[in-house]
């Protein structure tokens, strides 16, 4: 039996990068690299946050991903902003970026692609439809695996196919072999490093096969920022702490909570942590209900085991000098 081989058409390959872009220019990094874009985007760009900030590091091997084609995969802690890294460097370069999360319901058939019933003429046929993969390969697509530990193994493996850099998807089932596209690129974020969850945090993820590891050419780890940086982060996400006099110190206290919290997680004292998200979620509903200790029980303390949140609660004490309900001295008091 012969196998098709599908090769992108004359107009596909049209739709690859058509300008170079400065990287100190477009994100502020002290570096001489240039890197591919597109001059106008598409439906598919990720919209863009003009008060997102960078992380060098991250930005750089993300701009590698891009410009030379690798494959990249962003780990770290929850609520560090991995995806939203590789987006809002996708929204720069006008580069078209998909998502996709390997949760326990994706199966291969949702990748690969399956059979359906159309309609051709007045009679009912059966055509094969591709799935996300397929598409994205053969196109401009920067696509993305969110939650990449916790893939099935069937999906696994249908993934590994295009892991290399030539990267061609046979389906056996049409008899077709897709080659990629070649402005296609191939991006992941974990919460682990595909050795499994050793923490407790990550119910769910799994160890991932080392052969596949080892086809992702560049591991960049994204976990919590220096304090006075995730001050920044958290300020340029909340403008309404920026226009005010006190602020950015209100902001600095809630920023040490969270360290409070994550020191106390990594000495075993606490199950749970404060990522960067909660910061920003914690300071839009200080916003909302004009209380910052109310907005702080309803947006972390209550999450936390309930032989846990003295401890919180303690931690809020320290850095904003109020007692909490939750706080020991008063549960001791009733």
């Amino acid at each position: 039996m012969k196998v098709a081989s599908t090769q992108p058409t004359g107009a596909a390959v049209a739709g690859t990068p058509d300008i170079k872009v400065s990287v100190r220019k477009l994100f502020g990094i002290d570096s001489d690299l240039e890197t591919p874009a597109f001059s106008y985007g598409d439906e598919h760009v990720p919209d863009l946050d003009p008060d997102y900030l960078f992380d060098r590091d991250t930005t750089l091997a993300i701009l590698a991903g891009f410009a030379h084609n690798r494959r990249v995969m962003v780990t770290g802690y929850h609520g560090t902003g991995k995806s939203t890294h590789i987006e809002q460097v996708a929204a720069r370069l006008n580069w078209p970026c998909v998502r996709i999360n390997l949760d326990s319901h994706v199966s291969r058939i949702d990748l690969v692609g399956k059979d359906a019933i159309v309609l051709k003429d007045g009679q009912q046929v059966t055509e094969f439809r591709d799935g996300m993969l397929p598409w994205a390969i053969q196109n401009n697509i920067a696509l993305c695996f969110d939650e990449y530990d916790a893939g099935r193994p069937d999906v696994m493996f249908v993934i590994q196919r295009v892991l290399e850099i030539s990267g061609r998807l046979t389906l056996l089932d049409q008899a077709r072999v897709i080659r990629p596209h070649p402005a296609f690129r191939l991006f992941a974020t974990a919460n682990t490093v595909g050795l499994g969850d050793t923490s407790g945090l990550y119910h769910g993820t799994q160890q991932i096969n080392q052969g596949q590891m080892d086809r992702w050419s560049i591991v960049a780890t994204l976990n919590y920022l220096p304090h006075d940086k995730e001050v920044d982060i958290v300020l340029a996400k909340s403008p309404h702490y920026r226009g005010r006099k006190e602020g950015r110190d209100t902001v600095n206290r809630m920023v040490r909570v969270a360290d409070l919290t994550r020191n106390a997680f990594v000495n075993g004292d606490l199950s749970t942590v404060m990522s960067p998200r909660t910061v920003i979620t914690w300071a839009e509903n200080a916003d909302i209900f004009k209380d910052v200790g109310f907005a702080f029980r309803l947006t972390f303390l209550n999450k936390c085991d309930e032989l846990e949140r003295a401890l919180v609660a303690e931690f809020y004490q320290r850095c904003f000098g109020q007692e909490l309900p939750e706080s020991a001295l008063n549960v001791a008091l009733s």
